[in-house]
């Protein structure tokens, strides 16, 4: 467990907030893929998937970009900075994998780093997944209620709609929706979806566990990255 302490660019007080953040992330993440795994009406469980989604990945890639900072900056971000962040989920995991690139040489197995780097960048699920997470994040929380006060459909579609985009490439990935399925093969296939789509999130949760310890994200990001991920869970990629 990371110790108060921990880096000397760091408080007591301060040492405890990152150790709670982290937990925290840890947690979110994991009940957010669950989530994810579990979907099959998106009308009733949604608004669970986009939450935990949400929060998790944006305090991931904050605490992330936070130890970077602490390596290059010598402290960690000012309040002001963070705010500066905002909830823009899209913005904050490009800015988190770029970091890591440029860092790349830092790491202790160099081509294992790029293969983490490579997927991610390689999937055509997760830039549909973050957009979704960002747009409940930034206001897409309150659509509804921001038509209600302006009676107005506004700029964005809900995030539900962008949800959708996410599972039509999901589904194309598999095959498509099965021809002539019966309910039950047609919830066998909404299963495949859901999990597919859990896998991604799982899968980039786990390589931001591997590319902090990997020491792509500072000697703090090292220690807090053991922090991000279950000790007990499995390697998603296996």
């Amino acid at each position: 467990m990371v110790q108060p302490g921990i880096d000397p660019s760091l408080s007591v007080a301060q040492g405890f907030a990152l150790l709670s953040e982290a937990q925290s992330a840890r947690n979110l993440m994991r009940d957010a893929v669950a989530a994810i795994a579990s979907l099959r009406e998106p009308v009733v469980h949604s608004d669970a998937v986009f939450t935990l989604g949400s929060i998790g990945v944006e305090k991931t890639a904050k605490i992330l970009l936070g130890c970077a900072a602490v390596e290059t900056d010598g402290r960690w971000p000012t309040l002001k900075m963070m705010m500066g962040w905002g909830h823009d989920i899209e913005t904050l995991v490009t800015l988190v994998l770029d970091t890591a690139t440029e860092r790349q040489s830092d790491a202790v197995a160099t081509d294992y780093v790029a293969t983490l780097i490579g997927g991610i960048r390689s999937s055509r699920a997760l830039p549909l997944l973050f957009s979704t997470l960002s747009r409940y994040g930034r206001s897409g929380r309150f659509h509804y209620l921001d038509i209600l006060a302006t009676g107005e459909a506004g700029e964005y579609d809900a995030p539900a709609q962008y949800w959708d985009r996410l599972e039509v490439e999901v589904a194309t990935s598999l095959g498509g929706s099965p021809l002539d399925a019966t309910p039950a093969e047609f919830e066998a296939f909404l299963a495949r979806v859901s999990a597919a789509t859990a896998r991604e999130l799982d899968q980039w949760w786990f390589s931001m566990h591997r590319l902090a310890i990997q020491g792509c994200l500072g000697a703090l990001g090292k220690k807090v990255g053991w922090e991000l991920w279950p000790y007990e869970r499995a390697d998603p990629f296996k």
